[in-house]
């Protein structure tokens, strides 16, 4: 997103006719090209949802798919009664919002296909609405708003450009909106408590939201006193927090504060930069007001100075904003859902369809189509139904991504991925640093991962489990995570609001082959340093090794712990084993095995408490809460390493591809650990070495493999062979080198 800085810190009405003279043709002004503009009254209707020339364009597609299915539920959503308040002494923003929903559907019916009830039932709606806000009780109702706002405003401006709504309801439509937006904005803006609570120490989706609302009243209304107030900070809050220096968004697109709510904010936003693209011409004129911005860490720095003039470039078509959305498609869960992450439940994505107006490719179109659970979404945090009805664009095919797995250093994010289908194999590896981490909504999951294949969540992150509303998710430390645990913790515990918690961690030396994909995951805590790699084999199934070193003098408890889905209250089954676990649901399982490069490892489940942690998870997306089956490989040692294979197979199937792999351990010497994995590609081994252990290592087929590196994976027989060692300069079988590498700090692969 560019933001360009003018170098006068003057008022924004003073600028008025330059801006105004910016906002027309070239032609009619005398310069070049368009400058930034402000609102203004144009009297053309409509401009904000959607242009006057969109309606012809409009009723031309609706005859077809998918135009016709998102027709239907339009009409479905403009049919529904007016909802009363259920305590009519408490404005209720979810009854508000529905309503609010519903006058806009009927509005655009209006508009569109020139219907007279309809437009009668949205100036019903507007009649009906109450401005009694500040009797709200709702702490967090700054999030809540765009909703109502967005939805009466468009309502409004689209019965506008109809002949069925008189100049005197239009104008106390207009007191209405203006009215509730006022108070709105006196308590979060103006009032200490709510601002400083709520709005500057997240910096995240609360702002966000919170500017999307108030915003787009004051593009609607800019006659109103308060308008440009509301405007100033509305745009500079977008500018930033969507903009390179706002640290919301990392420069590879991944958001700080996971999929979920950076989802929850971006539908709201792009339903704003639409308006934002039909109403004003070329950038966005507005003036600095930095009373929300943090100076701590790690907005500290965030050089906004107050009064300042600058220019937003709306970014539909390209920048951070719509980088978001390819991280966010990058993470996607095989069957459509994003993955449960931070404070996060299964959702889809909202609006990225709406891309395909601006330039968008069909990736974001297959998404929306391709969701076994919510086929077609449009109102995951905001309600973009119209919206796809004008900005969906079918010339633009749909189709799967042309990646599959990805790194995303700067999110800290490692996607492991077989292909697009709902039975893929797929892996998430987390290793976040900076602002990454630092987020209200982040949780202490540095080296984690999880897993999902053949259309199962296994291997999970537990969501978003918070039964008090006044403190963090009780799912949000290290123990609710698959993790290394030294002495039950791994990184430093989230505190409330700037409080962190977690620490650094760093995606390095990766590698996207063809029969190997790698990650590693780098943290230091509990004065240990973690290396964590993941080897995804064959796009079939993962190998897990962690090397650690330290400098805490004596033995600790350290657990290797493992959360999978089933067993407990969660349903499928679970069966510990002698030397891992295994989970299984209706539709597939996956085996756990794990072996210790210091000796004494035992596998146990730790003490359960029905929804406590570790055991209790909340991700589903009807937000019920239950309890799953977890393991701890523990040792004690001052620097044990770790080495597992994760074995995921298809529920019924018992040959071939998909079929429960075998995996057996190799007899070593001390110091070093290995397995041997039989697929259906063939025969590989992989190994982990404690620094100064043996070098070489008998196989169960009789060749010796000789290392000096800490990890090796290999191919011993079958096809695509591959070999692939981490800290090391060779790897020898029968003296033939399989991989060899000058320098033994990184990573060498031959495939």
């Amino acid at each position: 997103m560019k933001s360009r800085s003018r170098g006068f810190p003057l008022p924004l009405h003073t600028l008025a006719p330059a801006l105004a003279c910016a906002a027309l043709t070239a032609a009619a002004c005398g310069t070049d090209a368009p400058g930034p503009s402000e609102p203004r009254d144009t009297g053309v209707h409509p401009r904000l949802l959607a242009r006057p020339e969109h309606r012809d364009l409009l009723r031309s597609r609706v005859d077809r798919e998918p135009y016709a299915s998102i027709l239907a539920t339009l009409k479905r959503r403009a049919g529904r009664p007016y909802e009363e308040e259920p305590d009519p002494a408490s404005w209720d923003y979810k009854t508000n919002g529905n309503n609010a929903s519903t006058a806009q559907a009927n509005a655009l019916l209006a508009w569109a296909f020139e219907d007279r009830a309809a437009a009668d039932k949205a100036r019903e709606f507007l009649r009906r609405l109450e401005t009694n806000w500040d009797t709200n009780t709702v702490l967090d109702m700054n999030i809540r708003m765009a909703k109502v706002l967005m939805g009466y405003t468009n309502a409004w401006d689209l019965l506008s450009a109809t002949p069925w709504f008189p100049a005197e309801e239009s104008a106390q439509a207009e007191s209405k909106i203006t009215d509730i937006t006022g108070q709105f904005f006196a308590k979060y803006l103006e009032q200490d408590f709510y601002r400083d609570l709520l709005l500057r120490p997240a910096q995240n989706n609360h702002p966000i939201r919170t500017a999307d609302a108030i915003g787009y009243v004051a593009l609607a209304f800019p006659d109103h006193p308060a308008a440009s107030t509301w405007w100033n900070w509305s745009i500079s809050e977008l500018d930033y927090l969507w903009g390179p220096e706002g640290q919301y968004v990392q420069p590879d697109g991944g958001a700080s504060e996971g999929p979920y709510y950076s989802g929850f904010a971006w539908g709201p936003t792009a339903a704003f930069f639409i308006a934002l693209d039909n109403a004003l011409e070329g950038e966005v004129a507005f003036t600095r007001d930095c009373r929300t911005r943090s100076d701590q860490d790690p907005w500290a720095g965030h050089e906004c100075v107050e009064g300042e003039q600058g220019a937003l470039e709306v970014p539909l078509r390209g920048g951070l904003f719509t980088k978001a959305v390819d991280w966010s498609l990058s993470l996607r869960l095989p069957w459509g859902s994003r993955p449960p992450v931070d404070d996060g439940v299964f959702t889809p994505f909202n609006g990225g369809p709406l891309l395909t107006s601006f330039g968008g490719g069909g990736e974001y179109l297959w998404d929306w189509e391709q969701n076994r659970g919510d086929p077609q979404a449009m109102e995951f945090g905001s309600d973009l139904i119209a919206h796809h009805l004008l900005y969906l664009d079918d010339a633009v095919a749909p189709e799967a991504p042309r990646f599959l797995t990805r790194f995303f250093p700067d999110a800290g994010n490692a996607v492991f991925r077989s292909d697009w289908g709902d039975d893929a194999r797929w892996l998430l590896l987390l290793a976040e640093h900076g602002s990454a981490r630092k987020a209200i909504h982040d949780h202490v999951d540095g080296t984690s991962f999880s897993l999902a294949a053949y259309g199962e969540y296994l291997l999970i992150d537990a969501g978003y489990y918070k039964p008090d509303s006044l403190d963090n998710a009780k799912t949000s430390q290290s123990p609710s995570h698959n993790v290394i645990l030294i002495d039950g913790r791994s990184a430093p515990d989230k505190g409330l609001f700037d409080d962190f918690g977690d620490a650094d961690a760093f995606l390095r030396n990766t590698h996207d082959g063809d029969a190997v994909d790698y990650a590693e995951a780098h943290q230091d805590y509990q004065d240990t340093h973690v290396e964590r790699s993941v080897a995804f084999i064959d796009g079939r199934y993962f190998v897990v090794g962690d090397r650690l070193s330290t400098s805490h003098p004596a033995a600790r408890k350290h657990a290797w712990r493992l959360h999978g889905y089933a067993g407990l209250t969660s349903g499928g089954t679970f069966e510990l084993l002698p030397d891992g676990g295994r989970w299984e649901r209706a539709r597939a399982g996956v085996e756990a095995r794990v072996q210790s490069t210091s000796p004494g490892l035992a596998v146990v489940e730790p003490p359960y408490t029905p929804l406590t942690v570790p055991h209790v998870h909340e991700f589903e997306e009807d937000r019920k809460a239950a309890d799953h089956a977890v393991i701890d490989a523990t040792v004690e040692a001052e620097a044990p390493g770790f080495l597992a294979v994760l074995l995921p197979y298809k529920v019924g199937v018992d040959a071939g591809p998909d079929a429960p792999l075998q995996a057996a351990p190799i007899e070593a010497g001390p110091g070093v650990v290995a397995w041997q994995i039989e697929s259906d590609g063939g025969t590989d081994v992989a190994v982990l070495r404690s620094k100064g252990a043996p070098e070489a290592l008998e196989l169960p087929g009789g060749q010796v493999l000789e290392t000096d590196a800490e990890l090796v994976v290999l191919r011993i027989e079958g096809e695509r062979p591959f070999a692939l060692m981490a800290r090391g300069t060779r790897v020898v079988v029968d003296g033939k080198p399989r991989v060899t590498s000058p320098d033994a700090s990184g990573l060498a692969v031959e495939e």
